[in-house]
């Protein structure tokens, strides 16, 4: 017999999810550190909030491209293979940059094409990442592994990496690109070795990639849950990327601060993302995963408003914790959903048309930010973001809270949708 609040022997997560989530851990250690070092670069080689917003552009257009092709290519191939596959590609990239930092050689083209190489490796190994973690662990783990998962991403990408990234910054430029090369290779390798007790050969499927788009496109749109999902995260996201394309130029103008407080002022922020990671999969329990969805959508709209009408440090740090908390919370419930919902084997291609609504939009919403924040100002961006964000909540709310009672209790979910 167990203690009253103690896990089961056997329902601990399986050794190979630590593998994942020691990878996982690993490779978002140097994300980190490269999310507050690439703004600075970009930064320090153009004053043009077009160009520094471009940047942003690069690093989320192959989710508007790449990601339906890649979605049937997932459920064709070993998902293990592609995910290392495409952290050792990454680790070359980052070294590459790294030494035309240091050669001198390093201009904004040269960074937006880097940061377009590898937002591609990104398109694959997150995708691929989705899909792999039902075959690790049951059904019923997937919110606390996702929630784990989350946690440990925040607290190594956000809370360590961000600010040790913006300090390394300023004592030598090219030094977080170079570590996280290292930290992508490390990744690979422990990836390589996770052993899969329930390992996805590939689809057999011989149609064409044309055919297998529309498969994924006809599932998720006869899902009507999932397709209101897509589309309110597609908004979100855009709107959010309307600030954060040019939040360095942001942090720098409206808030005085230097490298060194941008990364802080990230990395404070960043404590909100780890409670939502501890916490979603009891928020959802405790409000109900609709109701938790659609307040979590609700501060999304109303905190935008806080860094357009005031804009101090303080300010910022407490929008930016909170929309990390309810962004945390948002994802735990709707990627849980998405893996308990899709069927594996077509997993990689509904995920990929839901990737392609929900994370390609913000490549429009970073030229479209960079564009608000030349003519208009850096803070008009925020109040773009919240005016339009209200309109989507006004409108798919009442769909989404119509739609969960059919759907989001995992006891009544119901077989898929015809695609004929």
């Amino acid at each position: 017999m167990t203690s009253p609040g103690s896990i089961d022997s056997n329902d601990r997560l399986p050794p190979a999810f630590w593998r994942q989530f020691a990878a996982s851990t690993t490779s978002n250690l140097g994300d980190g550190m490269v999310a507050a070092a690439a703004p600075l670069l970009a930064l320090s080689l153009t004053d043009d909030a077009r160009m520094i917003s471009a940047v942003s552009f690069a690093a989320m257009l192959p989710w508007l491209v790449l990601s339906l092709p890649a979605g049937v290519f997932i459920d064709r191939h070993d998902r293990k293979r592609i995910m290392t596959l495409a952290n050792m590609v990454r680790a070359a990239l980052f070294g590459l940059l790294a030494v035309s930092i240091v050669a001198g050689v390093i201009t904004i083209w040269i960074l937006l094409l880097v940061a377009l190489l590898l937002a591609i490796c990104e398109v694959f190994f997150d995708m691929s990442a989705q899909a792999f973690l039902p075959a690790i662990v049951e059904g019923h783990q997937l919110e606390r592994a996702n929630g784990r998962l989350y946690a440990a991403e925040v607290a190594a990408n956000s809370f360590v990496g961000l600010p040790v990234g913006a300090w390394l910054f300023v004592v030598a430029a090219a030094t977080p690109f170079g570590i996280q090369a290292v930290a992508l290779a490390i990744a690979a390798l422990l990836l390589a070795s996770i052993r899969v007790a329930r390992p996805f050969a590939g689809s057999t499927d011989s149609t064409s990639y044309r055919e297998s788009f529309l498969t994924g496109f006809r599932w998720l749109w006869h899902h009507p849950l999932l397709r209101t999902l897509a589309l309110m995260l597609g908004a979100a996201n855009m709107c959010h990327m309307f600030a954060q394309s040019v939040l360095a130029k942001y942090v720098r103008d409206e808030l005085g601060l230097g490298p060194r407080g941008f990364g802080l002022l990230l990395a404070t922020a960043a404590i909100g993302s780890i409670l939502g990671g501890l916490v979603g999969s009891r928020v959802a329990r405790r409000l109900g995963p609709s109701v938790a969805v659609v307040v979590s959508y609700t501060m999304f709209a109303a905190l935008e408003i806080i860094p357009a009408v005031l804009p101090r440090v303080w300010a910022v740090v407490i929008a930016g914790s909170l929309m990390a908390v309810f962004g945390t919370v948002w994802n735990v419930i709707t990627v849980s959903l998405r893996q308990r919902l899709i069927p594996q084997e077509l997993f990689g291609r509904v995920n990929s048309v839901y990737r392609f609504i929900g994370t390609g939009t913000t490549a429009l919403g970073a030229i479209i930010g960079g564009q608000i924040a030349f003519y208009f100002g850096l803070r008009a961006t925020y109040v773009a973001s919240a005016a339009l964000l209200g309109t989507v909540l006004l409108v798919g709310a009442p769909r989404l809270l119509r739609h969960s009672r059919t759907y989001m209790a995992p006891e009544r979910t119901p077989a898929p949708p015809s695609i004929t």
